[in-house]
């Protein structure tokens, strides 16, 4: 099983997303352990040497555990200065949810040695080891970010293996070690339903963000990008083809006599003739090249690494698609054409006079007939 990919319903919702998308939940889930980790880090080197203080004011006749807890709670100051070290120096690493893991397990390592100590010392310090390691496995489902995926490694090690041991070691009878550990047990359920219901809604929380980034950005009805989208879309273009010496080619396309569709048969078949149109955009373009809604009846094509011959190539080949063959609709058949004009990057050429020229090629392609190519 993968275990990189959420699972239950967040799974298949997150499965359906596009690869880019994908991409920028892994990166959503490392920007949070990231800032997770960051903030554990500082707060373990803040907290556990405060802690180490108190023992010794605090519980009388605790001392004797003094250097045995200091040694305990070592690892943990080492990772967290690893984790804030790594923060400063490789800040984009794939470093966070290993370093993340290592300091859970280094935590609740630490809070099974000290409470394996306490147990076999008198009652204060068995109180105060037994709230130490509730807590610190409470701080461990926060910092669980997979949820119950990450809970087995953490969990497994040091309460299953590591804490019956210390406490045989420690003189603690087999009959006596099942009382001590009901409430950590509880705890440890308490923390695996903490730590997959912070892992859900974060998940989710991308889930809403990237709807709302959807939304924003996607014509409503074709589902093609809008205009806002396809000017970001643009001005990567442009930038990647001055860098890597390349050329693109814009295509601005118009349904004709689009008005007439509207003023016989309504708007709602008008719609339908939109949709449908821009299915066969899309079909006629590769994965790489974009197509927008650019407004009303209007279309804008970006198609890139082709010199004009293959940009006139592409721009038949989708007037073609469009005339060949009629748009079945609810009011019956209809016969559609486009026109299209087209313009071919360069690098002097911004991208706003680029559109404004395939503009024009297209007012020229609706002047010498319609359903015809013009370049400009």
């Amino acid at each position: 099983m993968n275990t990189s990919q959420p699972h239950g319903l967040l799974n298949t919702l997150l499965a359906r997303l596009p690869h880019s998308s994908q991409g920028a939940f892994r990166h959503h889930q490392r920007e949070a352990e990231r800032r997770i980790a960051v903030v554990a880090a500082i707060a373990a080197l803040t907290i556990l040497p405060a802690a180490q203080a108190m023992e010794q004011m605090l519980l009388p006749g605790y001392q004797s555990a003094e250097l045995h807890n200091a040694l305990w709670r070592v690892p943990v100051m080492v990772v967290s200065l690893a984790i804030l070290g790594l923060r400063w120096f490789r800040p984009e690493g794939a470093w966070p949810r290993p370093l993340l893991q290592l300091f859970s397990l280094a935590l609740l390592t630490m809070a099974v040695g000290i409470f394996a100590r306490g147990q076999a010392l008198e009652s204060t310090a068995d109180l105060y080891t037994g709230q130490h390691l509730i807590i610190n496995i409470a701080v461990v489902s926060i910092t669980a970010t997979r949820g119950l995926r990450d809970l087995p490694l953490v969990f497994g090690p040091p309460l299953l293996f590591a804490l019956p041991l210390l406490l045989l070691l420690n003189g603690v009878p087999l009959a006596e070690m099942t009382p001590p550990l009901i409430y950590p047990a509880i705890m440890v359920v308490v923390a695996g339903i903490i730590a997959e219901l912070f892992y859900c809604g974060n998940a989710a929380n991308f889930l809403a963000a990237q709807r709302l980034r959807q939304s924003a950005m996607t014509d409503p009805l074709t589902r093609l990008l809008n205009r806002r989208a396809m000017d970001a879309e643009l001005t990567i273009a442009r930038a990647r083809a001055i860098r890597h010496e390349q050329t693109y080619a814009l295509m601005m396309a118009d349904l004709d006599h689009f008005k007439r569709v509207n003023d016989a048969y309504g708007h709602k078949v008008g719609d339908e003739v939109l949709v449908e149109l821009a299915l066969r955009l899309e079909r006629s373009v590769r994965t790489e090249d974009r197509v927008a809604r650019w407004g009303g009846e209007e279309f804008l094509l970006l198609v890139q690494g082709v010199d004009e011959m293959g940009a006139m190539t592409i721009a038949e080949k989708i007037r073609r698609a469009v005339a060949q063959t009629p748009f079945v609709t609810s009011a019956g058949v209809l016969e559609i054409t486009i026109s299209v004009g087209l313009a071919i990057h360069n690098e002097a050429t911004p991208t706003e006079d680029l559109v404004a020229q395939a503009d024009h090629a297209l007012y020229q392609a609706k002047e010498n007939g319609r359903n015809r190519v013009e370049a400009a």
